[in-house]
């Protein structure tokens, strides 16, 4: 775990502090992102106002801002995100017995497969939405558009003419994006995946946390304060990414839901079979996006309330009063469980998950029963 958050670290110091490569990725930043995105809200005011067409650009323009959000907080946060980096380096991190060892090493094979796998299907994804039509335009000689919107701000005739620009530079912009999102995606996910891991290996401590008799009673004490310590870093480290996430999390929140309710109305209308297929994918993709970060939210509050029972497996009857005594201290604190909060207004859980997607269908419910009522 230290030799990879240390690649993980070192990479980012790369990017963040190094001359050449701090000034190339903020060009880069500026060009594919910040006049990308006032291109995209040009193109949103001067999109001719039909229901069918304003919802594809509409929901674009939404995934921008959730990706707006989360490059914003990578450049006001990087300090801090160096600084978590850097936590899960310490020495109560790293595992102090074989079988933590190897819990910490399981986690970490499974979040390297995560994310493998995300930048695999976003991969895929971009890769079929740009050369798949640049195919079927050379074998099948079908129309080709421009992938992400028309740039309805400009006539068909400077659209024609520089037609090639306009989609490279919408391609490489969608590129970045795209290694946007599942860099910053994957990055949220392991600073919480990393939090279950820890919460994971004191569990497996508590739970069989064995002192021989022959052991004199500092030494029960001591065993039992460098268990407690490490929920104190473990704390420590939920709150700094807390303070890291929060913002970001309730602007990809806020925006997937308006995303999920734009989709769903769109595929209330009688449009094309391309236009359903893209937004059922479309669909699928920002339902997603939502529910790692809830579902890993609800894993990471149900791992710190079961310090609880673990903490009575300690065998505590037959221990020390001053042993008792960090206990019970242990107890009050841990029955308090920890949750991950976007901007302080909703936990990351399940039960946030569900009640979005009800609400999107109940709006969907009523304006279908709207129609029913005009038709």
């Amino acid at each position: 775990m230290c030799a990879y958050m240390n690649l993980i670290r070192y990479a980012t110091q790369r990017v963040f502090y190094s001359g050449g490569a701090r000034y190339y990725s903020l060009s880069f930043v500026y060009i594919s992102l910040f006049v990308y995105n006032l291109l995209l809200t040009l193109n949103l005011v001067y999109t001719p106002r039909k229901i069918e067409i304003f919802i594809r650009e509409v929901v674009f323009y939404f995934t921008e801002i959730a990706v707006t959000g989360k490059v914003v907080m990578i450049l006001m946060k990087r300090s801090d995100i160096l600084n978590v980096l850097s936590d899960l380096d310490c020495e109560a991190f790293q595992g102090q017995d074989d079988i933590s060892r190897v819990i910490i090493k399981l986690h970490i094979t499974k979040y390297k497969l995560y994310w493998r796998i995300y930048a695999l299907i976003s991969n895929f994804a971009y890769f079929s939405q740009i050369f798949l039509p640049l195919v079927l335009y050379f074998i099948f000689n079908t129309r080709i558009e421009l992938p992400i919107c028309k740039y309805f701000f400009l006539n068909d005739y400077y659209v024609q003419k520089y037609f090639i620009y306009l989609f490279i530079y919408q391609s490489v912009g969608m590129y970045g994006h795209m290694t946007y999102n599942v860099n910053i995606d994957t990055l949220i996910a392991g600073f919480i995946f990393m939090a279950i891991t820890q919460l994971r290996v004191l569990n497996y401590k508590l739970k069989h946390f064995k002192v021989s008799k022959s052991c004199t009673r500092n030494i029960e004490i001591l065993k039992l304060k460098r268990l407690l310590k490490h929920y104190v870093a473990i704390i420590s480290y939920c709150y700094k990414i807390q303070q890291i996430l929060s913002v970001s999390l309730f602007v990809q929140f806020g925006m997937a839901s308006a995303v999920i309710c734009a989709i769903l109305c769109g595929m209330l209308l009688h449009t094309s079979r391309e236009s359903l297929i893209f937004m059922i994918s479309y669909l699928f993709a920002m339902t997603l996006q939502i529910f790692v970060p809830a579902y890993l939210g609800s894993i990471l509050s149900n791992e710190s309330q079961e310090l609880v029972f673990a903490a009575y497996c300690t065998e505590w009857i037959s221990r020390t009063k001053a042993f008792k005594n960090s206990i019970n201290i242990f107890l009050i604190r841990a029955n308090r469980k920890i949750t991950i909060t976007a901007f302080k207004m909703f936990p990351l859980s399940l039960d946030t998950f569900t009640w979005i997607m009800k609400t999107a269908y109940s709006l969907l419910t009523v304006i279908r029963n709207i129609q029913n009522q005009q038709n």
